[in-house]
């Protein structure tokens, strides 16, 4: 299906948590990239969403390592977890459930979904 020309209009996101991280994007030849440390660790602050201290803290920290030019960017309901929390995910998921037990969205749509078929 061929679509160009279209445009979506009127769209707007939805936040379904006040939480969420905040990570350090910087331009690199033309392409956005979040900072991190090559194995997957992105510099990111856990927060709600628009807290001035957060913001500061992670601007504060990508200058003291060399990155002055860049912007802190809002992950909307993601956070940080460790590698103990991952195998529990991981655990979860294996068995049909809901791999992150916080992720309200997917709890909210299992919800609609069982009472569609109850």
């Amino acid at each position: 299906m061929d679509t160009k020309g279209f445009k979506t209009i009127g769209r707007k996101e939805v936040e379904e948590v006040p939480w969420g991280m905040y990570v350090w994007e910087i331009v690199e030849d033309g392409q956005a990239q979040v900072l991190g440390d090559g194995e997957g660790n992105v510099m990111n602050v856990f927060c709600l969403k628009n807290d001035r201290r957060a913001i500061q803290a992670i601007t504060d920290a990508a200058r003291s390592y060399g990155f002055p030019e860049g912007r802190a960017v809002w992950w909307s309901g993601k956070r940080p977890i460790d590698d103990e929390q991952l195998e529990e995910q991981e655990a979860r998921a294996k068995f049909g459930l809901i791999p992150d037990p916080l992720d309200y969205g997917a709890i909210t749509d299992e919800i609609k979904t069982r009472k569609a078929y109850e």
